[in-house]
Parts: structure tokens; C-alpha cells; sequence
């Protein structure tokens, strides 16, 4: 019973020194910009995206009456540009995932791509 509590808590320390090793996401590593809305005055949508290794999760809070363009902006092969868009809908909350991941920019247009 003794050399069994033993290995128990070797695995339990183990699970914890893991735990600190791992590097945790900070704030420092998530994007935000906003823009404001044509209508109602005073609003924005927020727009807010982590770099990841692979994809870019993209979350907005869309408080304008409009729809709003987001257009992503990442490095190609051979130093050219290339861009991502969709649209959040008007008075819309959500978020999706594009590829490729760590975009270098964010305009924020009309209402289509």
C-alpha cells in the first residue's frame, strides 16, 4: 500500500511540474482593433485574434446596424500579400477560424469582400 501512495504522488508532482512548463497564453498574445459604425452613432464593431500555430481564431462583437467586412491580411510565399475576408453580420456576436495563422494585419471595410 505504501510503495502504491508513492506512485501515486511521483505522477501527481509530475502532472503538476508539466503544468508549469507548459507556456500559457497571455494577454500580450491576442490582436484587438475596432472600428466605428455608420449607424447608430457612437458604436463599434470589436474585432479581437491570437496567434496561433496554425489557424487564426477571430472573435467580433458587432454592435453596428450593418454588416462589416474583415479582411486579414498574411504573408505569402515570396513576399506577397495575401487576404482573408468574411463578414460579420450586423448586431452580431461570434468568431471563426481562417488559415493560416498570425495574420499581419486588419482592414475593416464595407459590407462585403
Amino acid at each position: 500500500m505504501k510503495s502504491r501512495n508513492i506512485v501515486l504522488a511521483m505522477v501527481g508532482a509530475s502532472l503538476a511540474l508539466a503544468g508549469v512548463a507548459a507556456p500559457a497564453a497571455s494577454a500580450d498574445d491576442v490582436t484587438r482593433k475596432s472600428a466605428s459604425c455608420d449607424s447608430p452613432s457612437g458604436k463599434k464593431i470589436n474585432v479581437s485574434w491570437g496567434s496561433g500555430s496554425q489557424t487564426t481564431t477571430v472573435y467580433y462583437n458587432n454592435h453596428c446596424n450593418e454588416n462589416r467586412a474583415l479582411s486579414f491580411a498574411f504573408n505569402g510565399f515570396g513576399g506577397t500579400t495575401i487576404w482573408k475576408c468574411f463578414v460579420a453580420p450586423a448586431k452580431d456576436k461570434g468568431s471563426k477560424k481562417i488559415e493560416p495563422a498570425n495574420p499581419k494585419g486588419l482592414i475593416i471595410n464595407g459590407t462585403k469582400c
